[in-house]
């Protein structure tokens, strides 16, 4: 997949640095401020850069979404900008090693090659916004990453969690909790009861969609 390289004026730059910040200097935080020897213990994976989610998302405590920016809004998740890289470590850990290549990429101005780890075809649908605004019985407040990504926020190195990731069994696993999906798998109603769980509103005030029809997953 292309990456495209966003250009960020000196303004979004700040912009991003000041909310870093924020995460990160606040009197209680408690962030990490690791060291070259520990982070030389870090295996790089199949990166250009040794990320580590655990210290990130984990120890540091800094949102999913305040990197993957586009997913609750967008189908997919985003790569996350150098500029948001750059935010931080534009004051944050930038004498590391590590850091000083997330750096470069961002005075060349050019993305940083990330290799993809949660994969699905390019057949399938999985819109981002839709599972992560998800609001019904099974998961009031949207459906967590850790859901579908697995604990991230413990991984130095990020890999697939659970082994059946993507595959149509697993996605339907999740998808058959969900009160009202069977009686809607029906083509004709079996009774009253039914006919009224097809249309029932989730706790949003919007109906229910059709979580096992074909085309809510296949392009």
């Amino acid at each position: 997949m292309k990456h495209e390289f966003a250009h960020f004026t000196k303004a979004g730059l700040l912009f991003f640095g000041f909310f870093a910040f924020l995460l990160l200097f606040q009197p209680d935080a408690g962030h990490a401020q690791i060291t070259e020897e520990q982070l030389a213990a870090i295996p790089a994976g199949s990166q250009p850069i040794k990320f580590s989610h655990k210290i990130h998302a984990g120890t540091n405590a800094i949102p999913c979404q305040y990197c993957h920016i586009y997913a609750r809004r967008s189908d997919v998740s985003g790569v996350p900008p150098v500029a948001i890289c750059a935010g931080c470590h534009k004051w944050v850990a930038k004498e590391l090693s590590e850091v000083k290549k997330v750096m470069k990429y961002w005075d060349d101005k050019t993305p940083i090659p990330w290799v993809k780890i949660h994969d699905l075809p390019d057949f399938v649908r999985y819109p981002h916004t839709k599972h992560i605004n998800a609001k019904n019985e099974v998961y009031p407040n949207g459906i967590p990453c850790q859901e579908c990504h697995g604990p991230v926020e413990t991984m130095d190195v990020v890999e697939k969690f659970n082994p059946k990731f993507g595959l149509m069994g697993w996605c339907l696993e999740c998808h058959l909790t969900i009160p009202g999906t069977l009686e809607r798998k029906r083509a004709i109603p079996a009774s009253e009861g039914s006919n009224k769980l097809m249309s029932h509103m989730r706790p949003d005030g919007r109906y229910r969609p059709n979580l096992t029809d074909c085309l809510t997953c296949h392009k």
